[in-house]
């Protein structure tokens, strides 16, 4: 018989592949994905925190509050009812309800706000002008979305474009703070 070409396969194990290092991987991304939680969180709480601080309440339940005392050459020193020099006075203003922007009129937005006044004039002003500031309030509230409203970072922006246009319609530099005092998203 004549010889056939035989086509001999050689029939070992296939080569062994070189062992992965993918536990190598893991180990690194974890670390990573790790590091980035831990200092996101250690941001939030540097953002977050001060922002969660009250201001200190009054004894009486009145809508003035005084604040600890601060130097202030320029203006009389202003007294409370007791005769003690403050330097500065909380003027409350409460329950402003709106609906967010975006909407539809189906969540809303109950807010309570604190301003710091540095003068007895400018809290008498405020008194006087409660319905044009709350008109101020609800107007510039209820053109924020929710997104807007729940964000820290736009609630700063907000809180300053209040004092802004409070301070344009008092006709004063005297608004010291604003200050969120409830703050309710439902």
């Amino acid at each position: 018989m004549a010889d056939e070409d035989k086509t001999v396969v050689e029939g070992g194990t296939p080569e062994e592949e070189p062992k992965k290092k993918g536990g190598n991987k893991l180990i690194l991304f974890g670390g990573i994905g790790a590091g980035v939680v831990v200092l996101g969180i250690v941001l939030a709480l540097f953002v977050i925190k001060p922002m969660m601080s009250e201001a200190p309440e009054g004894e009486d339940g009145e809508q003035t509050q005084q604040v600890e005392k601060k130097q202030n050459k320029n203006k009389e020193p202003l007294v409370d009812a007791h005769g003690n020099e403050v330097s500065s006075i909380i003027y409350s203003m409460e329950n402003i309800v709106i609906n967010p922007a975006g909407t539809g009129g189906s969540r809303f937005l109950s807010v309570s706000f604190g301003f710091e006044l540095e003068s007895m004039e400018l809290q008498q002003e405020f008194t006087h002008k409660e319905p044009i500031v709350r008109d101020a309030l609800i107007t510039i509230l209820s053109s924020k979305t929710v997104a807007e409203l729940t964000n820290a970072k736009q609630k700063e922006i907000v809180r300053y474009q209040i004092k802004k246009r409070l301070s344009k319609l008092m006709h004063t530099e005297d608004l010291a703070g604003v200050y969120y005092t409830d703050f309710v998203l439902q």
